[in-house]
């Protein structure tokens, strides 16, 4: 069974980019900070909101994850 994982890196690239904080990350992404961080931290899989907001941010399901078979 396939697994999607988060692409930290390209993430906390496309934070630096930016500017931006794991706070301005969850703002943008319309989601509580504490759900981003567990994500980001390897705490937690994102799940259907997650994926939505990386949608928001503009960025392809490509560059923010990772399909592990």
């Amino acid at each position: 069974m396939a697994t999607l994982t988060v692409n930290i890196p390209a993430m906390r690239n496309y934070m630096e980019q930016r500017g931006w904080s794991e706070r301005d990350l969850a703002a943008h992404m319309d989601l509580a900070y504490s759900y981003v961080n567990r994500v980001l931290g390897g705490k937690r899989q994102p799940g259907a909101k997650f994926i939505a907001g990386v949608l928001l941010l503009g960025m392809t399901l490509e560059e923010a994850f990772i399909l592990q078979r």
